[in-house]
């Protein structure tokens, strides 16, 4: 327990109703308060105080699988990390997020030096802890993980309760991955009763999750077949191309600059390949988007496909506005992934 901190107490006082099994915290309010008034600022505290600052341009960056977002109700008891879309449900599929690194177990994914900018909100990845959630339950974001980082998140969801280490609370171990890749892990919880503090903290972050109203996604479902099924449709690669023919001729006698002109941060030109370069985006459309759909939402946000399917079934698109910045998935368009 003296290996893991914060303590109890203080984790329990994030949750946004008092925890139900209060006797799990008796241990951990006895004590004087310290004077803190002649106590210097510790270095690794300033260093947090830093990481917050480099993550904090990210804050309003549009809503993409990868991302570790806040939770929107409650943004002091943790964040999420986003792993896909589920169209069906219309819903994110996660994992919890902590900035607790202490309390990392064998399905524990700590975030490293690696992940930066990240936020020091964002510390641990409960990857045996998934969730599903709206859009409307995620506040700003924290940090955006690689696609190799992200599928580490989902081994140790998988893998990560094979590892047959001892128990050893507060200790952080490194795994090796498929490959050539490691992830910064914990070990086993003990299954000793009341003698592993990070069977009570889970506890705590259930209680949370249950006040809060967040579901419980299931246990390796599977997450990229709703987005793969969406982009391989032959229909869809045949809407996709008519929307963007759509656009082009739309908006050529709307926006046609005169040649080497140049239209916010995009350019133009006429000469050789007579290629439009400007801000592109590539998208994973939803399974259940139709061709009205897809057609309306390029005209009216201005958009052209330019190049795709790609080999995940993901599409390029052009805007020619400046900083232009996609609406997140949700109801009113039909994207599933963005950035993918």
């Amino acid at each position: 327990m003296t290996a893991l901190t914060p303590s109890l107490a203080i984790v329990a006082a994030r949750l946004p109703s008092p925890p139900t099994s209060a006797e799990l915290l008796d241990a951990e309010v006895s004590g004087d308060t310290p004077d803190w008034r002649g106590i210097a600022v510790p270095e690794h505290v300033l260093a947090r105080f830093a990481r917050r600052s480099d993550a904090a341009p990210l804050a309003a960056r549009p809503i993409a699988g990868g991302q570790i977002h806040l939770l929107a109700r409650c943004p002091g008891f943790g964040a999420v990390l986003l792993d896909a879309w589920d169209s069906t449900r219309q819903r994110w599929r996660g994992w919890l997020v902590t900035p607790d690194t202490a309390y990392a177990d064998a399905c524990g994914l700590v975030v490293e030096q690696r992940d930066a900018p990240a936020d020091p909100r964002a510390g641990l990845v409960l990857c045996d802890m998934p969730v599903i959630l709206a859009v409307t339950d995620l506040g700003a974001c924290l940090g955006v993980f690689s696609q190799e980082r992200l599928q580490a998140a989902r081994w140790l969801e998988a893998q990560g309760r094979a590892n047959a280490a001892t128990a050893a609370p507060g200790v952080i171990a490194r795994v090796a991955l498929p490959g050539d890749d490691y992830a910064l892990t914990g070990t086993p919880l003990s299954s000793e009763l009341g003698k592993d503090g990070r069977v009570a903290y889970r506890q705590l972050l259930r209680q949370g999750l249950q006040q809060l109203q967040i579901a419980a996604a299931d246990a390796l479902a599977p997450v990229a077949k709703p987005v793969q099924a969406a982009n391989a449709s032959r229909w869809l690669k045949l809407v996709t191309a008519v929307a963007a023919s759509v656009m082009v001729v739309q908006s050529a006698w709307l926006f046609l600059p005169k040649e080497g002109a140049v239209v916010g941060n995009v350019e133009f030109r006429n000469g050789g390949s007579g290629v439009e370069t400007g801000v592109r985006t590539r998208v994973l459309f939803r399974a259940d988007a139709t061709e009205a759909e897809l057609r309306t939402w390029l005209q009216r946000e201005r958009l052209e496909i330019v190049a795709g399917p790609d080999t995940l079934g993901a599409f390029t698109l052009l805007s020619r506005e400046r900083q232009k910045v996609l609406p997140p998935p949700g109801p009113g368009n039909p994207l599933a992934v963005i950035n993918p």
